[in-house]
């Protein structure tokens, strides 16, 4: 996703079976956060059809769950936007 390349052979059925497979107490809360990532990843690109509805909204409760935490990277880069205008 970083790469904004699809990998068909890496994301495909397999890969969503696996994950639907250990849904169930086997993601911590961070691989949730990524699964959700991902979906919107796939879902912008119009790639595979994703995860399933229950594992999908899973992620998604999980995701707002908490509020956004801003990283270093993020500062410097509004400090360097500021400090341009």
């Amino acid at each position: 996703a970083v790469a904004d390349v699809d990998a068909p052979p890496l994301f495909n059925d397999r890969f969503i079976n696996k994950c639907v497979e250990k849904k169930d107490g086997i993601f911590e809360m961070e691989g949730l956060f990524q699964l959700y990532q991902w979906q919107l990843w796939q879902t912008k690109e119009k790639c595979n059809p994703g995860l399933p509805v229950n594992l999908h909204e899973r992620c998604y409760e999980i995701f707002i769950s908490e509020e956004p935490r801003i990283s270093k990277f993020q500062n410097g880069v509004v400090d360097q936007l500021t400090y341009l205008s």
